[in-house]
């Protein structure tokens, strides 16, 4: 059997290492690591949160499953909604969290209709690592550990929440045995129930009664009427390769691949040089003023997608970028490849947590309408039941319908800029996928131009020259985490956030 995963912590790569080499498919390994990283990675990704997966399977035409939250009604005049900040060191963001902040989930329906259409092992049998490190206990690594430590004011928020990551009244570190007993309890009860528990039954029942104490918003009529949405990604040709990306309302993978077709005909010279920084900084530029001009507002939408195939559209945006370099750059991510020519890559979140537990699962809930990213025309402005966009993009890279990369990335609206500059990277620079996630990245944002160390005073002081520039003094979490596999079954994990990957051969 042959394989390889590529996931934000080790213990998350294990759990579906260990399904592969039972001889599960890349869906089961991703199923049984989908349930096992809320553990493992616990400031990143919950079953109270939402996430997009696109399946890769031999034959056929990739597919996306879109299980992000929706928004529910805002049923409440004063929700409970408070901010709060996380300091990345070089750059401070706000989050909102309480149970108002909550939206509704859809990981645990996403996972169940993926085990109904793609698994081929008993749910009895995936739920097991993640059953065995909630009920016998793990330690977080030093990394999982810092961003636990990051998002103290959310895990500490409420009692519940203190019982499972504060028990002895401080909160978990690498060196504390963190254990979730409800959590385990919630694992056998769905395996043997599946999904409807949780959308119509008893847990369902317990989200209301949580949410109408608390100021929150969702009831069991949201949860009831949540579907999964299996989608088309959107498709583009980029020098010669086949990429497929999240398609809206989630935004990310149109943005991705407007980026790369202005770029689809420049010469980036060497890495790291002026041309390649120069257009890569004023390809992001571009691109934010066609969000703003054209998606948006559009997102929901039927066929925006198509403004990516209007020429006059691409030749207006093309010509600014032109003018532009004669003036000179809370989430997890798993990728997997099975040796039956299945991949996966799917990207989860529970933003950063709204620190309200449903009771008796040991699961925290999200606080996506508290994003500020998700919600730019301000928060609770969305109208109720739709999907809430995302910057999540799942990315597969094929040619002659052979896999060549199936990567993602964390980190919010930074989550672009990484996977654009991974492609870049592996298919026009030719470094190998460890150097390809690992070099240093920039990120544009709002007239401001975010940099890694690594290059040269020169571009730092072109970049100061023409836009805001921060200079971080590390590699940093800032600028996402991308977990990415290759065809010829070689994996990355980004060390920005603790990714790991594992071979089986």
């Amino acid at each position: 059997m042959k394989g390889v995963i590529a996931a934000g912590d080790k213990l998350t790569a294990q759990a579906g290492a260990y399904i592969l080499k039972k001889g599960g498919n890349a869906f089961d390994a991703a199923i049984a690591s989908l349930l096992a990283a809320p553990l493992s990675e616990p400031a990143l990704t919950s079953l109270g949160g939402g996430g997009f997966l696109l399946a890769v399977q031999k034959g056929t035409l990739p597919v996306v499953y879109d299980f992000f939250v929706n928004v529910p009604p805002k049923r409440v005049d004063n929700p409970d909604f408070y901010p709060v900040y996380v300091d990345f060191g070089s750059a401070v963001q706000e989050f909102h969290i309480g149970c108002g902040s909550a939206a509704i989930p859809g990981m645990i329906a996403g996972i169940y209709r993926l085990y109904r259409e793609k698994a081929s092992m008993p749910m009895e049998e995936l739920i097991k690592p993640a059953f065995i490190y909630a009920s016998k206990g793990i330690y977080l690594s030093k990394m999982q550990a810092s961003f636990v430590k990051l998002l103290e004011p959310i895990f500490m928020a409420t009692e519940e929440s203190r019982k499972i990551y504060a028990p002895e009244g401080k909160l978990i570190n690498e060196k504390i045995l963190y254990k979730n007993p409800d959590y385990a309890q919630f694992l056998q009860r769905f395996a043997t129930e599946g999904s409807l528990i949780f959308y119509e039954g008893e847990i369902a029942d317990r989200i209301e009664k949580l949410c109408v104490e608390n100021n929150g918003l969702i009831r069991k009529e949201d949860l009831r009427r949540y579907t999964v949405s299996e989608k088309d990604p959107v498709y583009f040709e980029f020098k010669g390769y086949d990429i497929f990306v999240n398609s809206p309302p989630s935004p990310g993978g149109l943005l991705i691949a407007f980026t790369l077709k202005l770029l689809q005909d420049e010469d980036l010279g060497k890495f790291g040089s002026i041309s390649h920084i120069s257009k890569l900084v004023e390809s992001m530029h571009t691109t934010y003023l066609f969000r703003r001009e054209y998606v948006d507002k559009n997102v929901h939408k039927e066929g925006i997608e198509l403004t990516l195939e209007d020429k006059n559209i691409l030749k207006m945006y093309a010509g600014f970028f032109k003018k532009r370099l004669n003036l000179w750059g809370n989430t997890t991510h798993i990728s997997i490849i099975d040796n039956y020519g299945n991949a996966v890559s799917t990207t989860t979140t529970n933003g950063e947590g709204s620190g309200y537990i449903i009771p008796e699962t040991g699961i925290m809930l999200n606080n996506m309408l508290g994003e500020e990213d998700l919600n730019p025309e301000g928060f609770f402005k969305w109208p109720a039941y739709v999907r809430l966009p995302s910057m999540m993009s799942p990315t597969a890279v094929l040619k002659n319908d052979n896999i060549e990369l199936i990567l993602g990335s964390a980190g919010s609206n930074r989550i672009r800029s990484a996977i654009i500059q991974t492609i870049l990277n592996r298919l026009v620079f030719n470094k190998n996928i460890k150097e390809a996630v690992e070099l240093p990245r920039i990120h544009y944002e709002n007239h401001t131009v975010f940099i890694e160390p690594g290059y040269s005073s020169t571009i730092i002081r072109k970049s100061e020259e023409l836009y805001e520039t921060v200079v971080f003094q590390e590699k940093n979490l800032f600028f996402g985490g991308v977990q990415a596999t290759t065809g010829d079954f070689e994996g990355a994990g980004d060390p920005r956030r603790g990714g790991y990957v594992i071979k089986i051969d």
